[in-house]
């Protein structure tokens, strides 16, 4: 342990500190780590929970309009190899303020003051912290051993075993505080997160490891119109995945990632992803997890959005195929050899706001009644419900059946006469359709292949 003069002592091991000091908090000393991560957690996500799991804290209590709800965490190590979570007094209230402490904190030494130890937690505990943790390690840099000078280390010791323990700590005090030493650079014990592209993830990266990427958006499935309330997914690319040359058998030319519960997304990621405008959107996807053929977006997950999108080309999908995966995309085209009747049918909708919820207008006047535009409706835009199935041209083995979007339903029905109680089936039987967009929503195998697919726009 060295001094400075009057100042606090300055000590390398977290260890040391915590073991002599801790049980009521340290002060007087200070404790030299190096910032590895900075995210955010919300207040109520305990160390204890699991990696993989259906969070009872909802991202909207994240940065709720009262009072917001998640804290600024930094994942911090010593020259020793323990690391440490430590909870910061300071909220995340802003993309940009997250953005702005990742800048001043990542890769920089600083000292750890007037802390006092949360809890001690292990691997059983804190599933999602260790899995960060094995992504940090091993170090790149030789590490300290307690007991042991630099120069009697021998072969044994330089073995490195995985952490088994993590402490959480927190400020004692408000004077407690995580102070960076500005005059030194970016420390050679950080390891920065490797952005991957998408397929070397597909490839390289095994499941249950965090790994980094960017991506463009090209479709999105929530459960709600407001992504905070619940799970939901995004569907990306990149260029390698679109590029005819590096794309191969077995590789996807879009990869689902779902977003959890656990991953605290910033109000300015939140609003991008509401927009009309999302699935144009490149984000850098921070620390996610690769799991069962999927990447998920979990606690200490952080989502970043990119100014400039990455792909100026219209996306390709991969053809409807015997491999294709249910929830996720695909192309279809073939020839329409029936119609579901008992889902197909239209109702009227306001010409000026889209409203479909239109009411009978009073005695005195004729037509429908919108309570949003408060006027009377009396030519309404008429929308149609249709799911066709499709003989499909790439896997004519399987019943595909597809819902159709409306532009896809007029564009059959251009040509094709009706009367009062509606179309004829035989309007549309024979048609062929030109490759569709398609979300794939179920998939049985027995007794027959029966596949289920939505038509949507990228």
């Amino acid at each position: 342990m060295d001094t400075r003069g009057s100042e606090d002592s300055v000590c390398d091991s977290l260890l040391e500190v915590i073991e002599s000091q801790a049980a009521v908090g340290w002060t007087g000393v200070d404790v030299k780590v190096v910032v590895q991560r900075v995210y955010c957690l919300p207040l109520g996500e305990l160390p204890s929970q699991p990696l993989i799991k259906n969070s009872t804290i909802r991202r909207a209590q994240a940065f709720s309009s009262e009072q917001p709800n998640a804290r600024l965490c930094l994942l911090v190590q010593d020259v020793y190899g323990i690391f440490s979570e430590v909870q910061l007094h300071t909220f995340c209230s802003s993309k940009e303020k997250l953005q702005q402490d990742s800048e001043k904190w990542e890769g920089r030494s600083c000292y750890l003051k007037s802390m006092k130890v949360l809890q001690r937690t292990t691997r059983g505990r804190s599933a999602g912290l260790f899995n960060l943790i094995d992504s940090l390690w091993p170090p790149l840099v030789s590490l300290k051993v307690h007991g042991k000078s630099q120069d009697s280390l021998k072969e044994d010791d330089m073995v490195l075993l995985a952490p088994s323990f993590c402490y959480v700590l927190a400020a004692c005090r408000e004077e407690g505080n995580v102070q960076v030493l500005q005059e030194e650079t970016v420390s050679d014990l950080y390891l920065p997160p490797v952005v991957h592209h998408l397929r070397e993830i597909l490839q390289g990266v095994p499941g249950r490891q965090r790994c980094s990427f960017s991506a463009t958006v090209v479709y999105k499935r929530l459960q709600n119109e407001d992504p905070v309330q619940s799970e939901f997914w995004l569907f990306v690319t990149d260029a390698g995945l679109q590029s005819e040359s590096e794309h191969g058998p077995g590789i996807p030319r879009v990869v689902s990632v779902c977003v959890t519960t656990s991953c605290v997304l910033h109000p300015a990621i939140v609003n991008a992803l509401k927009s009309d405008t999302s699935c144009h959107l490149t984000f850098t996807f921070k620390d996610a997890v690769r799991e069962h053929g999927s990447i998920l977006c979990v606690e200490r997950t952080v989502l970043k959005l990119e100014p400039q999108p990455s792909l100026t080309n219209p996306v390709k999908l991969d053809e409807l195929n015997p491999t294709t995966k249910i929830n996720s995309l695909c192309a279809v085209k073939g020839t329409i050899v029936g119609v579901d009747e008992d889902n197909a049918y239209s109702w009227p909708a306001c010409d000026r706001c889209g409203n479909e919820k239109l009411e009978a207008a009073h005695e005195e006047q004729q037509g429908l009644f919108c309570c949003l535009c408060v006027r009377t409706v009396s030519r309404p835009t008429m929308k149609m419900q249709l799911e066709v199935f499709l003989h499909s041209v790439s896997h004519p083995e399987c019943t595909v059946k597809v819902k159709l979007q409306q532009e896809t339903i007029t564009s059959l029905l251009t040509s094709a006469t009706s009367d009062s109680e509606g179309y004829e089936v035989e309007n549309v039987l024979g048609k062929e359709v030109s490759p569709l967009n398609c979300y794939v929503r179920l998939i049985q195998r027995k007794p027959a292949i029966w596949i289920g697919l939505e038509e949507i726009s990228l």
